[in-house]
């Protein structure tokens, strides 16, 4: 949850080396499964290869709670600060113009057509199965683009159509 307050605010110190060292434990706790399966291999009896995996496996939370620690309330601060001062600068909705939203809605049309196609004329391509899938891959990324095309205003639309007691409202043009 961001603390809301004015962007010109003097931002908090860094926290230097405590918030750098908290990072690297916290980013490196995700790493501890992976390297605890590829250890396992190297054991040669079974009793060996569960204590590896476990000692991995419990490792990570213990990780991230003592970078949580580590971080303290320093870095949580500067943490909050710079997402709040990159969502007013950076990622805050604004409005987008009408060609923006036109080539965002072909983006977000567009992506139903050769998955329909794939799905129920699969006759229509003769191509491999890895070719299909690429083609799957594309039109979720393209599908996945077009929202972030169509801005802020589109996801409360989106959004909208999942809301039972959502209502359409529709804005009078000016009439000067």
């Amino acid at each position: 949850m961001f603390i809301h307050r004015p962007v010109d605010l003097k931002p908090p110190e860094n926290p230097g080396l405590r918030f750098y060292l908290g990072l690297v434990v916290f980013i490196t706790s995700f790493s501890m499964l992976p390297i605890g399966l590829v250890l396992k291999g190297f054991m040669l009896t079974h009793f060996w290869k569960g204590f590896v995996l476990a000692a991995f496996w419990i490792s990570a939370p213990i990780m991230k709670i003592t970078s949580v620690a580590i971080l303290g309330k320093s870095s949580y601060n500067w943490i909050n600060y710079k997402m709040h001062y990159i969502y007013h600068h950076v990622a805050k909705p604004h409005q987008i113009t009408q060609l923006r939203y036109n080539i965002g809605l072909v983006l977000f049309i567009l992506p139903f057509l050769p998955n329909y196609m794939i799905s129920f004329m699969p006759h229509l391509f003769a191509i491999d199965i890895n070719t299909r899938y690429l083609i799957i891959i594309i039109s979720d990324v393209t599908f996945i683009a077009s929202l972030f095309v169509l801005g802020g205003d589109f996801w409360d639309k989106l959004r909208a159509l999942f809301m039972y007691k959502a209502k359409a409202r529709f804005e009078e043009p000016n009439k000067n």
